[in-house]
């Protein structure tokens, strides 16, 4: 009889212990709380890169076109990012990438430089989500709704 118990209860560990991670991933799919996935080794052409969004002095979102959300952290902090309106590349070849030496400029001079730690394609769910989780942007759920029309509110003329 304990031996039935043991053989259900191993299966069912075993079970969790394959199936828990898709279930995990699933439920915090955009939870305020997760950490967040700094890995990536994409790469974007240089010449789509259309804007870009500094979430903070270490992290930043570029879009490419057409809508191409990409999350990128840098290797140290760079104090020029959040004040920058435009940022410069450097690297020796047509794409940007976390590797090779490749780094973004913040200032005309090229003295404001860092490199790139990852890149990573996101989709734009997960872009707004960052904009939000950074305080870039409000969540739909904080949005004030619009006002309604009230009945008997009408602006009357006088003559």
């Amino acid at each position: 009889m304990s031996n039935k118990i043991i053989l259900k209860q191993l299966i069912i560990v075993l079970f969790l212990g394959i199936f828990s991670p898709l279930i995990l991933a699933q439920a915090d799919d955009l939870d305020p709380t997760v950490d967040l996935d700094y890995r990536g080794s994409d790469c974007i052409s240089i010449r789509t890169i259309r804007d870009y969004t500094a979430l903070d002095d270490r992290n930043l979102l570029i879009w490419a076109s057409p809508k191409r959300p990409y999350f990128v952290r840098l290797s140290s902090p760079a104090w020029g990012l959040r004040g920058s309106f435009q940022i410069g590349t450097i690297s020796r070849d047509d794409r940007l990438c976390p590797y090779g030496g490749d780094a973004l400029v913040f200032d005309s001079a090229g003295r404001d430089t860092a490199r790139i730690a990852s890149i990573r394609r996101i989709s734009e769910d997960e872009a707004d989500w960052l904009l939000v989780r950074f305080g870039k942007k409000e969540s739909a759920d904080d949005q004030a709704p619009a006002a309604k029309p009230v009945e008997g509110a009408e602006v009357e003329e006088l003559d």
